[in-house]
Order: structure tokens, then sequence, then C-alpha cells
């Protein structure tokens, strides 16, 4: 009888493990606030700033006129998952045409839209997408916490 009791303990335990380390989460940011930094693509560097407040974002201009990112700003809302941060751009700039740069006839955006690699997190926060030329880095350190 004890010997089944153990069996039936350990299939318990096993299933919760199981269940437990199997379901999708996402990574904490819990850090709201004004970040300013950089932006960098192909050598060019810019200031740029970024507003997190919950799940949410939004780009403001920054920086002199020449050395920043606007008018390629962009708002919306954001997630971190298995150190990637996903942004869904859902307020995008009044100017059209945002391209950071073309490289073998293909243009690129540089909007804060879709999936960058999470390099790190706290009160710094650097993400990135891409690689050699069409590399896009945003440096970001915290200003004010909400």
């Amino acid at each position: 009888m004890q010997k089944i009791v153990k069996v039936l303990f350990f299939l318990v335990a096993l299933t919760s493990l199981s269940f437990i380390f199997s379901c999708e989460k996402q990574d904490a940011f819990s850090t709201d606030g004004y970040y300013s930094g950089s932006f960098s693509t192909q050598g060019q560097r810019t200031f740029t700033a970024l507003v997190i407040d919950g799940n949410n974002y939004s780009e403001v201009p920054s920086g002199g006129v020449y050395n920043q990112k606007y008018p390629c700003v962009t708002k919306g809302s954001y997630k971190i998952k298995n150190g990637t941060i996903s942004f869904n751009a859902t307020v995008l700039p009044a100017v059209p045409d945002c391209q950071c740069g073309e490289l073998t006839g293909v243009k690129y955006d540089c909007l804060l839209n879709g999936d960058y690699t999470l390099i790190q997190s706290g009160e710094k926060i650097i993400f990135q997408r891409g690689t050699g030329d069409n590399l896009q880095v945003y440096d970001l350190t915290i200003v004010k916490p909400n």
C-alpha cells in the first residue's frame, strides 16, 4: 500500500512539474518610465526617447533637429517573451516613408515595430535586430521612472 502511495505521489508531482514548465510565460518588465538614448543603424547614431507605460510604448522626439529619429516615431504595445521584445505599432508617423537606408536594392524601415533581441533589462535596456549593415540598435537608459 505504501509503495502505491509513493508511486501515485511521484506521478502527480511529475505531472504538475511538466504542466508548470510547459506554460508559456512572458518575461516581466515592470520599469515604467521615460527612457532616453540612441538609435543606431548603418553607422549613424540618432537620439531617441521612449515612454513605457504598462504594456504600451510611445517614441517621442528628442535631441536636436539634425540628430533625432523624429519624424519616424511610433506608438503601440509591446511584450517580452524568451529574450525577445516585440513591438506592435498602432500609431504610425505622418511621414509615410521612414526608410533608414537601402542595402542591395532593398529598403528597410526604421520604425519601432516587430521583433528585437533584448540584450539587457533593468534601468538600461538595449534591444537590436538585423545583422551587418542592417543592424538596428536601441540603447536606452531610464531618465524618469513612473
